[in-house]
């Protein structure tokens, strides 16, 4: 059975903090379905914010603010959702206690299973389910550790701009809880007892987690990102940033090869190498997951983010790793007039259950 909410009356506003662009989302999660009444993305000037981190909080709140006054948002009550290299998470296994327990064997053996102070990060869990090791029954857990200076400086600014924070939610639990809503995808590709990667193909970085039944199985920030591959272009062409970016976008399909010795062949040469450290990083979270216990694979792979818009990249993953890659395109019981893909992580965030 898909994820059931409870109903509200009133609308909340999901901000999604990205480095290059903020996703923000004006809707309700009712229990039947989640109705986005206003989507909408502000532009980010360099250095104001990136990977998790504020850095000009005056600038980006007024972005902010201005945005929200121009799409007429009277909304207060705020979720925000948020990723970030600096985020730690790792998979342990405990030995099987209450659910109730967790958190007391958690924090007993904090200092063991986090290389980190402590008091500098806010620790929670998700319970992904229980297994058997050596005829013994353990628990297996998902640890997420979030900086605490990025959790306060987030809803300080969501307090600077007027609004009321509600929740800061980290993205790929936001993703789990928004498939695990959802019956299918696309129309095709049902998310019931089914093993999904979802992959956002961010500004900065990639990030990839591992979905089953609204659980996160393995989740990891990667470093290859949009910009990586506009960097590597600066090097090899006399091109204005500008002018890289749309050169990227206008490939006519990067899952194929190019022989002939032209700039265009050069130019997809060049993305379709930095994309090859993607995949690899890729291919060995892939191998972390399936071999860890039999019986572990993965049935489809979903794109989001700015690359996704790369044509061809659907096939380019399916090729690569033998599996279903698709483009998010839409979800059955998500109503929105925009472009789900780009707006899923905000989307997500209106879902308030389990949240980090």
């Amino acid at each position: 059975m898909p994820l059931k909410l409870p109903s509200f009356k009133k609308k909340v506003l999901s901000i999604d903090f990205g480095g290059n662009e903020i996703k923000i989302v004006e809707g309700q999660a009712l229990n039947k379905s989640i109705n986005v009444s206003k989507a909408f993305t502000v532009e980010l000037p360099r250095n104001v914010y990136r990977d998790g981190e504020i850095i000009n909080e005056e600038s980006l709140s007024s972005l902010i603010k201005d945005s929200l006054k121009a799409h007429k948002v009277r909304t207060e009550l705020a979720h925000g959702v948020v990723n970030s290299s600096m985020i730690i998470t790792r998979n342990i296994t405990l030995p099987k206690v209450p659910e109730k327990d967790i958190p007391s064997v958690i924090e007993y053996q904090l200092e063991e299973l986090l290389p980190v102070n402590p008091e500098d990060y806010i620790i929670d869990h998700l319970f992904i389910g229980n297994k058997i090791e050596d005829e013994s029954e353990n628990i297996e857990v998902l640890l997420i550790g979030i900086p605490k200076q990025m959790v306060l400086s987030h809803l300080d600014l969501m307090k600077s701009i007027g609004l009321k924070p509600i929740v800061l939610d980290y993205q790929g639990n936001a993703l789990a809880k928004l498939f695990d809503f959802n019956t299918s995808i696309n129309e095709f590709y049902n998310t019931r007892d089914m093993t999904i990667a979802t992959l956002d193909l961010g500004y900065y970085n990639s990030k990839l987690s591992i979905i089953k039944n609204g659980k996160i199985l393995v989740t990891r920030v990667l470093e290859t990102g949009t910009k990586s591959i506009i960097d590597s272009l600066e090097s090899i062409f006399d091109y204005s940033l500008e002018e890289r970016e749309e050169k990227l976008f206008e490939i006519e399909d990067i899952s194929r090869d190019v022989d002939e010795y032209t700039d265009y062949s050069r130019l997809v040469n060049v993305v379709k190498s930095t994309l090859e450290n993607l995949t690899e990083d890729i291919s060995m979270v892939f191998r972390f997951y399936t071999t860890r216990e039999r019986g572990n694979t993965i049935n489809f792979i979903v794109l989001q983010g700015s690359l996704s818009y790369v044509n061809g990249m659907e096939n380019l993953f399916s090729n690569y790793f033998n599996i279903p890659a698709v483009k998010l395109e839409n979800l059955n019981n998500v109503k929105i007039n925009q472009d789900i893909s780009k707006f899923s992580n905000a989307v997500g965030g209106l879902i308030r259950i389990a949240e980090v």
